[in-house]
């Protein structure tokens, strides 16, 4: 367990003498959760601060008409609910569900104060986490917010070539970038073809390549 801590976020650059010796002196909960299992409902109260041991899991808001919007993935030694620990309301605004067999570690809020307490570098790396979550939700909402599916594939490839200085934008999957993007996943594939078939992109199961920067730039200024 140690070793995928060291791995977080949070327990990054401390020793694992001291992970250790907080695992001894803090109270903390694994849990195991099956495929497809809830492990947050939306709207339930966040008592803990939880990391990924073992799996793969989701959150994700689903709408009344079925459709799904995928906010985060979560591998081993991804983290989550660190902002909502704090907040006045505490409730999950989506639904963290198991998307393998999981393995979770929770730590209580009262165990989070008193990591932080005894250790500044722990409190730092999760106030170092905190805000980048906070520049990540933005592009999120930037994203989401864009008024057509076009633009949003444009944002998205532009993104990653000022970040990365590349052409290329690896995918998992076209479900999960329709997901991403709050688009379904038909009208995704209808649109990546009308940009291909313009010469601007090319694409693949794995990845949508730049063929045209300036077009691209064009299509998403317009």
């Amino acid at each position: 367990m140690i070793e995928v801590l060291k791995n977080t976020c949070f327990f990054k650059g401390i020793p694992e003498r001291e992970i250790d010796n907080i695992l001894k002196s803090e109270l903390y909960l694994v849990r195991d959760y099956k495929k497809n299992e809830v492990i947050a409902n939306q709207g339930e109260k966040c008592n803990s601060l939880s990391v990924i041991l073992q799996g793969k899991a989701v959150i994700q808001t689903i709408y009344e008409n079925g459709k799904v919007l995928t906010l985060s993935n979560f591998n081993v030694s991804d983290v989550f609910a660190e902002a909502l620990l704090f907040s006045k309301d505490r409730e999950y605004p989506a639904t963290v569900m198991a998307v393998e067999d999981c393995k979770v570690l929770s730590f209580p809020k009262n165990s989070v104060l008193g990591i932080m307490q005894k250790n500044t570098k722990f409190a730092e790396n999760l106030l170092e986490l905190l805000s980048q979550k906070i520049v990540i939700l933005n592009r999120k909402i930037n994203l989401i917010e864009l008024d057509s599916i076009r633009r949003k594939i444009c944002k998205i490839l532009l993104d990653n070539y000022k970040r990365n200085d590349s052409y290329v934008y690896k995918i998992k999957s076209k479900k999960e970038l329709a997901e991403e993007l709050g688009i379904p996943r038909p009208s995704l594939s209808r649109e990546l073809i009308n940009m291909r078939d313009m010469g601007i992109i090319d694409f693949n199961l794995k990845e949508i390549k730049i063929t045209d920067l300036e077009g691209l730039e064009d299509e998403f200024f317009m």
